[in-house]
């Protein structure tokens, strides 16, 4: 008779948890998390939040304000204790986080189909890693386009209307503002912590290899031949980069640009919220020219690209959670959402928006569906943030020329086997 009572009293228990998204009321209440710049995010989030709910009243949505920073040092506590938020935007190569994997909840059933017809279908073979489920909603991609500054393209003798196409371009550009002007032809971000020189690297790597650092099952596939050609490539354009390269970060080289103390810069739509701060919403007319990065000897349209996107962490609130994603992903939502944050459009119904009309916003567009897009290393492993800060100090020693491009391949291929050890990948 007790272990009856026992097993009753555990069953409610466990009745009474699963209820608990459910308020008493009817509600369900859900949580959600964008994290970034808490002002950014309460500019479009509030208001469209607060439509959601005026749309779905049986729904009651908390939102949750951390920074990046905040946040990557907390999620890996918060998903062990199941303390989450219902509802992150998150990590296109963090699916597979050891940590939030066996949390993220399949969206096919929750999602509205027409998000998922919307979305390019270069931006779903990015961030795809099951055949069988999407666990992710891409909302904000972000690739790498050539800024120049036209001025000094003018400066150097060159043509301000004719940014470089292809590497050797690239090199001969570099090298007229180097030697013409005494400025830093390229700007590449270096500095020490902030994980980017992985992604410029990656940039000539992945243009020229067509595929990324690593493969399905997390082995590196680097190191080759076409590899070798993308490498021996950046040992040439070294000698035209600023001076002392790992004291400036993307946020660093920007205003260089900007002002004309810099030629040319490869960077995402980042940089763009500041230029217009300086020149105005119509950067067509402004001394800044944005142009397609140019291509490697293959001729290949590869282009390097990151994203964020929202994932839903739990099956008892997923109906919920998959109305509020499908809501936040609608033209109008995204629309706000990359205007605050100066993102570029994803969906084509975003084209004909007032802030998208100008040509440079629609070069991003074209990167992000007609090139292939090949994104931040290890979105199959288990701790992808392991990468960035072991290969960085190797890609730093190649930059400061401690060692040519062969063994810098050989070093770092050297470092993802070590990583992958650990993990018990072999």
């Amino acid at each position: 008779m007790k272990r009856k009572l026992l097993r009753m009293i555990v069953a409610l228990m466990l009745i009474s948890a699963l209820a608990a998204p459910v308020l008493a009321q009817g509600k369900t209440k859900i949580t959600v998390l964008r994290p970034g710049d808490e002002e950014k995010v309460r500019s479009f989030l509030e208001p469209a939040v607060a439509k959601f709910m005026q749309l779905n009243p049986d729904i009651e949505v908390e939102t949750v304000y951390e920074s990046w920073g905040g946040w990557i040092q907390k999620y890996p506590t918060l998903f062990v204790a199941n303390t989450q938020p219902d509802v992150i935007f998150w990590w296109d190569n963090k699916q597979k986080d050891s940590t939030a994997q066996n949390r993220l909840i399949p969206l096919d059933k929750y999602v509205d189909q027409a998000v998922f017809k919307s979305i390019p279908g270069s931006v779903w073979d990015l961030v795809s890693v099951s055949a069988d489920a999407h666990y992710y909603i891409p909302s904000s991609v972000d690739s790498f386009a050539l800024y120049y500054n036209k001025d000094v393209f003018k400066q150097a003798g060159l043509d301000p209307e004719k940014p470089p196409k292809t590497w050797d371009e690239l090199l001969a550009c570099a090298k007229a503002i180097k030697e013409k002007t005494g400025l830093p032809g390229i700007g590449v971000p270096a500095k020490t912590g902030m994980n980017t020189l992985q992604e410029f690297v990656a940039q000539f790597v992945d243009q020229m290899t067509g595929t990324d650092f690593l493969d399905a099952r997390n082995k590196p596939i680097f190191n080759n031949a076409k590899g070798l050609v993308a490498m021996e490539f950046l040992q040439k354009l070294w000698p035209y980069t600023q001076p002392s390269p790992t004291d400036y970060g993307r946020g660093e080289l920007r205003p260089l640009l900007r002002d004309g103390k810099l030629g040319m810069i490869i960077d995402g739509p980042w940089a763009v919220p500041m230029l217009i701060d300086k020149f105005g919403e119509n950067l067509d007319k402004s001394p800044i020219g944005i142009a397609p990065p140019p291509l490697g000897p293959n001729g290949e349209k590869t282009d390097w690209a990151g994203t964020n996107g929202w994932v839903a962490t739990r099956q008892s609130t997923a109906v919920a959670s998959g109305k509020l994603i499908s809501f936040l992903m609608q033209p109008e939502q995204l629309y706000n959402h990359h205007v605050a944050y100066g993102s570029v459009p994803l969906v084509q119904a975003e084209l004909p928006m007032k802030a998208f009309q100008y040509n440079y916003w629609k070069t991003f567009y074209t990167l992000n569906t007609q090139y292939k897009l090949i994104g931040m290393i290890g979105k199959y492993h288990p701790t992808p943030g392991a990468f960035y800060d072991q290969l960085e100090a190797i890609w730093q020693a190649f930059i400061f020329k401690q060692m040519d491009a062969k063994t810098a391949l050989s070093q770092a291929e050297q470092k993802v086997n070590d990583i992958n050890a650990r993990q018990g990948i072999k």
